[in-house]
Parts: structure tokens; C-alpha cells; sequence
């Protein structure tokens, strides 16, 4: 199951939760109850024990930036675009 991240309409807090795809209209806020949402949009992780792999795109020591975007999406790439 995914964790969607939510924004409260009425008392403005952000708070996440892990829901169902098709339970994603049923959330009410944790702080004050309301039902009133907005999902967020969240940014996707990707756990790598390879350092240069967790520096960001155009870095040095990114995993993209010595070969050029082209290499970041091939497999064992990291993903990202600069």
C-alpha cells in the first residue's frame, strides 16, 4: 500500500497516510477530524547504498552528470533529469 501526504482544508496540516488506491477519497485529518482534503504530490524514494547514486542530478559525483542524461535512465541508472 502507498503513503499519500495530504493538506487539511480546515486546519491547514500536512500529514500522510498509508491508504488503499481506492481508499484515497476517505481521509479525514488526524489533527481535527475534517474530511476536507487536498492530496498532495509526493515525491517518489529510491534507497541505494551507492553513494554517488544519492548525490543530486548535476552534481559532481551524480550519477548522471559524468556520462549526460542519457545514462540516467538505463537500467542501474538513477532516474533523474537534469
Amino acid at each position: 500500500m502507498p503513503i499519500y501526504e495530504f493538506h487539511c482544508k480546515e486546519c491547514s496540516r500536512e500529514f500522510s497516510s498509508l491508504r488503499r488506491t481506492g481508499q484515497i477519497n476517505d481521509v479525514a485529518c488526524p489533527s481535527c477530524g475534517a474530511t476536507r482534503v487536498n492530496r498532495l504530490l509526493s515525491v517518489t524514494a529510491r534507497v541505494s547504498s551507492d553513494a554517488a547514486q544519492q548525490a543530486p542530478c548535476g552534481d559532481p559525483g551524480a550519477c548522471c552528470s559524468p556520462a549526460g542524461p542519457a545514462s540516467c535512465m538505463r537500467p542501474g541508472g538513477c532516474g533523474c533529469i537534469s
